[in-house]
């Protein structure tokens, strides 16, 4: 006999699908701010068709609609009080109590993308070596909240989700692919190196999410409190 689970008050449900909603949009154009920047830089980009300034003015528009769908997406993830995620949990990368290490992933991936985003705006006082060097994170940081959204979402399993994830894994692996294939005559070896990262990173994050939130009882493996598995719409 199995036992039965607690419906989700209407409000709370409201909460948490406008948290996964905007978790998972938020996802999508981070993506696309990241495909965008990455083939602003390559000299591919730029004709009479597509100025380059364009690919720029519309590489930070779509970063400001990010940034205001990650808000939102935080805002109800903390006052959605049937999860215990606090204001210290969105920049701490430790000590979530809700699924702490993946929570942590997306507090470190918004703690890189504000060093990312407040650098852009300092950029002609940092000097543009620098500047760009800072950039780099924003790798980092579009991993992290890839594996962030895996851990944490209850969604991992759906085929739609899983759709969009693979989709803007193959969108920011193809934009990197045609950056590195650009003029790839001139620093190979660096583009080599840049490819092998990128695929055994694909690899790894794969294989991880496969043995983890793709397998069976990953919601008590991941630090998911008892009261929260039991929900049924969780």
């Amino acid at each position: 006999m199995t036992s039965a689970r607690t419906p989700l008050p209407v409000d709370m449900q409201t909460l948490w699908f406008l948290t996964r909603a905007a978790g998972l949009v938020s996802l999508v154009l981070l993506t696309l701010t990241m495909a965008l920047g990455v083939c602003s830089t390559s000299r591919s980009i730029g004709s009479r068709h597509w100025p380059r300034f364009l690919n720029q003015g519309l590489h930070r528009n779509v970063s400001l609609i990010g940034l205001a769908l990650l808000v939102v997406h935080i805002g109800t993830a903390v006052a959605d009080d049937y999860v215990s995620v606090r204001l210290r949990d969105v920049v701490l990368p430790v000590g979530g109590l809700y699924r702490p290490v993946w929570l942590g992933a997306g507090a470190a991936a918004l703690d890189v993308m504000l060093l990312v985003s407040v650098t852009s705006i300092a950029r002609f006082r940092l000097g543009h070596r620098s500047w760009r060097t800072i950039h780099w994170a924003a790798y980092a940081a579009w991993t992290l909240a890839v594996v962030h959204g895996l851990g944490t979402g209850s969604d991992a399993k759906l085929s739609w989700a899983l759709a969009v994830q693979a989709a803007c894994v193959g969108v920011v692996v193809g934009a990197v692919g045609f950056r590195l294939t650009s003029g790839w005559r001139r620093h190979t070896g660096w583009r080599v190196v840049g490819a092998a990262g990128v695929l055994t990173l694909v690899t790894l994050v794969t294989l991880w999410a496969e043995q983890g939130p793709l397998a069976p009882g990953w919601s008590h493996r991941s630090g998911t409190p008892a009261h929260a598995a039991s929900g049924a719409s969780r």
